[in-house]
């Protein structure tokens, strides 16, 4: 990147090969960095506009040949499209040719992403927040009222979606702050970290289970907080051991793994983990930003559920998660929930028409309230796959593990009047 803007800090006359979704990320990089492009170069003027951000879109064998230029090419040099540009360059006797690397395209990717959404995030009462710790592919919006900074987390590439046009974060929060609208349907938002806390409390003790897998990329973390305990996922599926307690014993659904992924420690969980005062599920790669003593503090702020910083998508979660599992599984969901849990029917439908949810099946809680939770996830999952075995369905595809993220949601925002929850951020490993 740093040779790129060296080169082109030298010339005058810059032109950009295509006039497509490449060409046009260079160019903003460019003008980013306060270097003019001339204009832009096609191989054909079919179906290319004439101008491009107010410059000439030209055909290759207009190239002016009586000055001095570059032409950048912002394809990788692999696959057919840089065969096919080098044949046009050859023919038309072309010099002072830069291809990119996919490695240096995806590096401009990232920064102009990471300045497009800063622009879109902090706007108003909202700022963006890039030191907070998030997963990959996310950023953090904020909020700050009465002394008190409220976090939502934000998937970035939603920006790229062309039927997803967001100008502004706050132009989405027209009617009510995203602290009113959160609160409307989850109740009261406990920011953990500044919670008040009885010494007299922090003593309670709990357990969190990290899932991990045999599939995972990378191993487990050397140094863990002594309430996390790892717990294979999908132990029946592998020969591999990889710690002490795995999902395959006692009563347990190791061998559904495929569609419930993470989720088959949580019935291991509610069938065979010893009582504590807080049970928890967490990954290998998805944490809890908390300390050492997180499950004392819990304890001494009277949480009854912890989970971490709520996302927001600008369209509903009915339509964003019909984007990660079938549609027709969420419409099977509310068919059974309106058999087996009638008085969550209601809500279920508010949630899939609302825009926040808890993310990634991350959570901690009281262990009675766990017991509720899991009976009311599993009462649902079981009746969706009698659904779909009824129909002679087979799944491998994650689908459970999608739902009971909704679940979750739904759960949370049925008992929002007798649930104290509290939010932290996530940490996350690479």
């Amino acid at each position: 990147m740093e040779e790129l803007i060296r080169i082109c800090q030298n010339q005058k006359n810059i032109y950009i090969y295509g006039a497509g979704r490449n060409a046009k990320l260079v160019y903003i990089f460019l003008e980013r960095q306060e270097i003019l492009t001339k204009g832009f170069i096609v191989t054909e003027m079919f179906q290319n506009p004439e101008t491009l951000f107010g410059h000439a879109v030209i055909t290759i064998d207009k190239l002016p040949r009586n000055e001095d230029y570059i032409i950048l090419v912002p394809v990788s040099e692999v696959g057919i499209v840089f065969k096919e540009i080098c044949s046009y360059l050859v023919e038309n006797q072309v010099h002072n040719v830069y291809f990119f690397t996919g490695e240096l395209l995806e590096r401009i990717r990232k920064e102009e992403m990471f300045y497009k959404v800063k622009d879109v995030l902090d706007t108003g009462i909202y700022h963006f927040e890039e030191k907070v710790p998030v997963e990959d592919g996310y950023t953090i919006f904020s909020m700050r009222e009465e002394g008190e900074e409220y976090h939502w987390r934000f998937q970035s590439r939603a920006l790229e979606e062309p039927d997803i046009n967001i100008h502004r974060i706050s132009d989405c929060f027209s009617k009510m702050s995203a602290l009113e609208e959160f609160e409307r349907q989850y109740g009261k938002y406990h920011v953990f970290e500044t919670m008040e806390a009885r010494e007299s409390e922090m003593k309670r003790i709990g357990t969190v289970y990290m899932a991990c897998s045999h599939v995972d990329k990378i191993g487990l973390h050397n140094s863990l907080p002594a309430w996390i305990t790892p717990i294979q996922v999908g132990a029946e599926l592998t020969d591999r051991n990889l710690c002490e307690v795995r999902d395959n014993t006692g009563e347990n659904i190791s061998a559904r793994n495929r569609n419930y992924s993470e989720c088959t420690a949580l019935f291991w969980m509610w069938k065979n983990a010893p009582r504590v005062d807080y049970i928890g599920l967490c990954h290998y790669r998805r944490h809890f930003n908390l300390k050492e003593n997180g499950i004392g503090q819990m304890a001494a702020s009277s949480l009854d559920v912890l989970v971490t910083a709520p996302t927001f998508v600008n369209e509903t979660i009915g339509n964003f998660f019909s984007t990660l599992t079938p549609k027709v599984d969420l419409k099977v969901m509310l068919k059974v929930i309106e058999e087996v849990y009638p008085e969550y029917k209601s809500t279920a439908e508010r949630f899939l028409a609302s825009r926040f949810y808890p993310p990634c099946n991350l959570f901690i809680m009281k262990y009675g309230v766990f017991q509720e939770y899991a009976r009311f996830v599993f009462s649902v999952t079981f009746g969706i796959e009698r659904f779909y075995d009824d129909l002679g369905f087979c799944r491998e595809d994650r689908y459970m593990g999608y739902i009971i993220e909704c679940l979750l949601g739904i759960f949370l925002m049925k008992n929002k009047d007798t649930l104290k929850i509290g939010y932290t951020d996530m940490k996350f490993y690479s």
